[in-house]
C-alpha cells in the first residue's frame, strides 16, 4: 500500500521570527511546508532599526529576512520555501482587504491542506490582521473551491496579562481543543538555536528563550467586531499608530467591502 502524502502546509506569519516562536519544531517535522512572512519586520519608525545597529528601515528589513532564512535552514527549510509579501510592519491593519486578496492568491497557488497562522488576541495589530485576512480568505476560497476545504489552524504568539506579556499560551476559548507538543531536550535546544539566529530581535525574544511546549488549535470563528479580551490590549501600551477600537472599525469596513465585492462578482 502506498503511504499517504504528507499534508501541504502553508504557514502565514506577520513578521520574520513569528513562525519560529510559534512553530519551530512543528516546522522542522513538516516536510511539505511553505513559510509566508506578510511584513518585512521593519516599522516606519526608525528607532528599531537604529537600536539594531542599522541605519535605514530597508537595511533592517534585509537583516531580518536573512535571519529568518538562517533559522529556517536549521529546521531543514530552504530559502525557496520562504515568501515575503513586503507589507510594512505595524501598518498591516490599514490594508486588510488587500491582504485578504493576497492570501487568497496564495491559497490558489499552493492549494494547502492546512493553513497555520496567528490567533486573534490583541498582542500585535499585525497578528490580528493576519488572523482576520486568513479567515476571510478561507471563506472566499471555499466558496469557489467547495471540494478543496483546508483546515485553518493557529499557533501561539503572545497577549496581555496583568499589565505584562503572556507567551506560549492562547487566550481561553470555550470548547476549543488544543494540541500540545511538549519539547524534548533536543527539540528545546533546536528551537533555542533557531531563536538565537534572530540577532536583531534578542531583546524582543527574551520572553521566549525557554521554550517548553508548542500549542496549536483549530481557529475559532472570531467576531472581529469585538475585542479579543476585556481591558487594555498589549499593543495599546505602545505608540504604534493604532488602538483596538480603530482596528475593529477597519476590520468591519474590510469585511463589508469584501462581502460587497463578492456579491458583485457573483
Amino acid at each position: 500500500m502506498q503511504a499517504a502524502s504528507p499534508p501541504r502546509t502553508l504557514l502565514i506569519a506577520a513578521h520574520p521570527d513569528d513562525e519560529t516562536v510559534g512553530a519551530a519544531i512543528h516546522i522542522s517535522q513538516t516536510p511539505e511546508i511553505h513559510i509566508v512572512h506578510v511584513t518585512e519586520g521593519s516599522p516606519p519608525n526608525p528607532a528599531d532599526a537604529l537600536a539594531a545597529g542599522r541605519y535605514t528601515r530597508e537595511e533592517y528589513a534585509r537583516a531580518r529576512r536573512r535571519e529568518a532564512v538562517r533559522a529556517m535552514a536549521l529546521a531543514g527549510v530552504s530559502a525557496d520555501a520562504i515568501t515575503n509579501l513586503y507589507f510594512i510592519d505595524q501598518r498591516v491593519s490599514f490594508e486588510l482587504e488587500y491582504l485578504t486578496v493576497r492570501i487568497l492568491t496564495l491559497l490558489e497557488k499552493f492549494q494547502p491542506d492546512i493553513v497555520l497562522t496567528h490567533a486573534y488576541e490583541g498582542g500585535h495589530p499585525d497578528h490580528d490582521s493576519i488572523a482576520f485576512a486568513c479567515q476571510s480568505a478561507k471563506k472566499l476560497y471555499e466558496l469557489d473551491h467547495p471540494k478543496s476545504i483546508f483546515e485553518l489552524m493557529e499557533f501561539t504568539s503572545y497577549h496581555a496579562e496583568s499589565g505584562g506579556i503572556k507567551t506560549y499560551s492562547f487566550l481561553p476559548c470555550k470548547d476549543q481543543e488544543e494540541i500540545r507538543h511538549y519539547l524534548s531536550p533536543t527539540e528545546r535546544a533546536l528551537k533555542t538555536r533557531m531563536l538565537q539566529e534572530f540577532k536583531t530581535q534578542q531583546k524582543t525574544l527574551a520572553p521566549f528563550m525557554l521554550p517548553e511546549v508548542e500549542i496549536f488549535r483549530p481557529a475559532p470563528g472570531y467576531d472581529f467586531r469585538r475585542a479579543p479580551h476585556a481591558g487594555r490590549l498589549f499593543y495599546e501600551y505602545f505608540d504604534w499608530g493604532i488602538d483596538g477600537a480603530t482596528w475593529r472599525d477597519l476590520a468591519r469596513d474590510a469585511e463589508r467591502s469584501l462581502l460587497n465585492t463578492r456579491e458583485r462578482v457573483a
